[in-house]
C-alpha cells in the first residue's frame, strides 16, 4: 500500500511543479497584453512603463514554489542568480525589486486594487477580479 502511494506521488510532482502560471493585472487596467520582452523586462526592473502607465510588479514569496518557477520560465535565472542580480541593482542605485506580498491572495487584493500593480500566480487561482495579460510558456 506504502509502495503504491509512493509511485502515485512520484507521478504527481512533477505535474504540480510545472503548473501554468500567469501574469496577471486588474480587471480595470488598460494593460491588455504583454510581450515575452516586456514581461522579462517588468520583471527585471528595466521596464516601469507600459503605454504611459506606471507599473509596479509584485513577487509571490522568496520561499514559494511558483517563483523559482517563474523566474526560470521567464528569465531563465534561479533564484540565487535573481537574489544576485536584485543585489547588484540596489547596490548601484540602478532599480529595486518587485514587492513581495504574503501569498496570492494578497497579491490579487493588490493587483485588482490598482491598475499600476501586476503580478503572477498559477492560472489555476484566475478569478474576475483579474485579467491574465501574459502566459508562461
Amino acid at each position: 500500500m506504502l509502495k503504491h502511494y509512493l509511485l502515485t506521488l512520484l507521478l504527481i510532482l512533477p505535474t504540480l511543479a510545472s503548473a501554468e502560471l500567469v501574469i496577471v493585472t486588474g480587471s480595470q487596467s488598460s494593460i491588455a497584453s504583454l510581450t515575452d520582452n516586456e514581461a522579462r523586462q517588468l520583471f527585471s526592473g528595466q521596464l516601469r512603463n507600459i503605454g504611459g502607465q506606471r507599473i509596479q510588479p509584485l513577487d509571490l514569496p522568496a520561499n514559494d514554489a511558483n517563483r523559482a518557477h517563474f523566474y526560470r520560465s521567464l528569465t531563465g535565472r534561479s533564484p540565487e542568480q535573481m537574489r544576485a542580480y536584485w543585489t547588484r541593482l540596489i547596490f548601484t542605485g540602478q532599480g529595486q525589486p518587485p514587492r513581495e506580498v504574503s501569498g496570492h491572495l494578497e497579491l490579487t487584493s493588490l493587483v485588482s486594487s490598482s491598475p499600476e500593480y501586476i503580478g503572477y500566480f498559477p492560472a489555476s487561482e484566475v478569478n474576475d477580479r483579474v485579467r491574465v495579460i501574459y502566459r508562461i510558456k
